[in-house]
């Protein structure tokens, strides 16, 4: 049995993603991932909330069949029109031919775009209702989280809230659905770096949705990626806003890039004298960590030092498209240490403090160049930048 009972009249019907080795192309997922979607069984119509990625369509149409025949769905509602939620649509329409689609006024240019079967179309809009008989299903805007269309749709009888992608995390669960069947910490890193790489650059939205559903009473939270949450379903909500609202950590990471070892000498000489200080310290070697996993440390750290070797003359593209990332999600201003190793080409160091300005950072001085290896010189030098890092972040 692949369906798996959420309520009396309620169940999971979504599928777990193995196959993909990252997510959108860019993020990796060695847990995996789940798709969400959802059957709501009323007294007189059927209502299914998000659809599946389309390889999966034939076990997400037999998961279906565990719960009801397909002809008897009434309404696919899409709160997101990502192809992960919505790709199976066109193999949903033709198991169930009388279905309305229901969404925003965004999705539907959206889902036009995409599909070409035709259907019959329901504009949701903020406060609309439809009714499955003893059931009402509420539809919330919720727009920007993490596009434009974004809905939620609330189950009023029931008290269950199915979110979209907003509230999610990435990690397959393979059965133990609830949030109540695991230990909750095991998921807290990858929601918050599925956070951080997916919704931070809306954060003001995490922020206005969360005012809009604060005094809504949630028995179940059901989102599309991740767990359903039965025990404490605001868990995964203030996550999200304790995350979205602008405070940081007493916390400072050391993110670099390093070629023969040169810049890493550096960049562990800092973590040490830092941690001997009393500080909180991280160190991301780019080399070996892909950016998804230091974006979850960068929005909530009080201050980073990044680090770079010269690469024919420019930063370590490394590193380059690490700063650049931070510009496409709009890290907010950061206080910054900068350090570099040259053989040739010294600019460097100066390039690497422009680009970061550039988005916003609040550089610390002095500027750290090196040549090669690290001598007892640079590191007199470099204890000044930690001593003004430490003033910084007190």
């Amino acid at each position: 049995m692949a369906s798996i009972k959420i309520l009396e009249n309620i169940f999971w019907v979504g599928v777990n993603d193995r196959r993909n080795i990252l997510f959108e192309g860019l993020w990796p997922i060695p847990q995996g991932v789940t798709y969400n979607s959802y059957i709501i069984k009323g007294s007189e119509r059927i209502a299914l909330v998000d659809t599946v990625d389309r390889f999966y369509s034939k076990q997400f149409i037999s998961n279906i069949r565990e719960v009801i025949d397909p002809s008897r769905i009434d309404y696919v509602i899409l709160n997101h029109l990502e192809p992960d939620h919505s790709g199976a649509l066109e193999d949903v329409l033709k198991v169930a031919p009388k279905v309305k689609v229901v969404g925003s006024a965004v999705a539907m240019s959206i889902a036009k775009a995409y599909y070409f079967e035709s259907f019959e179309w329901v504009t949701a809009k903020d406060g609309d209702m439809i009714s499955l008989g003893d059931l009402s299903l509420r539809f919330i805007s919720a727009p920007w989280l993490h596009w434009p269309e974004t809905i939620f749709t609330y189950d009023v009888q029931d008290q269950v809230l199915f979110s979209g992608d907003a509230f999610g995390t990435f990690g397959a669960t393979d059965g133990k659905l609830f949030d109540d069947e695991i230990n909750i910490n095991s998921y807290e890193g990858e929601m918050k770096r599925y956070f951080a790489d997916i919704i931070s650059h809306y954060s003001q939205f995490v922020i206005k949705a969360g005012e809009k559903i604060k005094d809504l009473p949630i028995k179940v939270l059901c989102t599309t990626h991740g767990l359903v949450y039965r025990k404490n379903p605001k868990h995964a909500i203030s996550k999200y806003i304790e995350w979205s609202s602008g405070k940081d950590e007493n916390k400072i990471i050391i993110v670099y890039g390093s070629m023969y070892e040169h810049t890493k000498e550096l960049a562990e000489y800092f973590g040490v004298k830092l941690k001997g200080k009393g500080v909180a310290v991280k160190l991301f070697d780019l080399c070996t960590v892909h950016p998804s996993y230091v974006m979850a440390d960068i929005i909530d750290a009080k201050v980073i030092l990044f680090g770079t070797p010269t690469y024919e003359g420019q930063i370590f593209p490394l590193v380059s498209n690490m700063i650049e990332y931070m510009r496409i999600k709009q890290v907010r201003p950061k206080t910054v240490g900068v350090f570099a190793n040259f053989s040739w080409g010294s600019n460097v160091i100066d390039s690497l403090k422009n680009k970061l300005s550039e988005i916003g950072m609040k550089i610390v001085e002095p500027k750290i160049l090196i040549r090669g290896r690290i001598s007892e010189e640079d590191k007199k030098k470099a204890d000044i930048l930690i001593e003004n890092i430490i003033k910084a972040f007190e």
